[in-house]
């Protein structure tokens, strides 16, 4: 394939995906909040994947597409009762969880930074959990908690309430809700983030991924 000929694959690929993304708020408007909110979240999924595409791991490439290209910190932050709930079910931290829980207990309801998260358990994880810990501890923070609590949700069970953080607190201010609003802004930066990178290479974003 030439390169013009990429290019103009290219420019109609994001053309089409462009359209797809500016009819969600009028479906939204028509009275169709929850197929709007369901398409928004699947629509990162599905970019996250693409970008990914060396994982399978659906929610793993759907938070690391809202961390990379989304533009809004809040999604790779952690929320310690969230990674406390997830640590309670991984298998390596089963022999000395009561160890691990009061470190994660110190943040509070604060929101951390996935490395200040790293910092406080690093010095007291055997190897195997540092290494999951590695790899998993995407699970523990915003974006994931939209994946299970609105995606899955929206996809599985038709419909889903909004989710809030009454007690949580970012830099000592309330942490927005996951709402369309929210959802929409990181979809938008995404893909405006990974056109204008697709267009400037002329390469699909995938391809600067391997």
């Amino acid at each position: 394939m030439d390169n013009n000929t990429k290019a103009f694959m290219i420019q109609a690929y994001f053309d089409d995906l462009e359209a797809r993304i500016k009819f969600l708020p009028r479906l939204r408007e028509e009275g169709h909040p929850d197929e709007a909110l369901m398409l928004c979240c699947c629509y990162i999924e599905a970019l996250g994947s693409r970008k990914h595409h060396q994982s399978s791991r659906k929610l793993k490439n759907y938070a690391r597409i809202l961390e990379e290209d989304s533009g809004n910190l809040l999604f790779s932050l952690v929320h310690p009762k969230r990674l406390r709930l997830v640590i309670q079910n991984a298998k390596p931290f089963k022999v000395d969880l009561s160890k691990i829980e009061p470190l994660i207990d110190q943040f509070g309801n604060e929101l951390q930074p996935q490395q200040v998260v790293r910092d406080k358990l690093s010095g007291n994880l055997s190897d195997r959990q540092e290494s999951w810990l590695q790899e998993n501890l995407f699970k523990g923070t915003i974006a994931a908690i939209s994946y299970e609590r609105v995606r899955s949700e929206l996809v599985h069970d038709i419909s889903a309430g909004t989710v809030t953080f009454s007690e949580s607190t970012f830099n000592g201010n309330p942490v927005p809700d996951l709402d369309f609003e929210l959802l929409y802004q990181a979809l938008i930066n995404i893909f405006e983030n990974i056109k204008k990178r697709s267009i400037e290479a002329n390469a699909w974003y995938w391809e600067q991924n391997a």
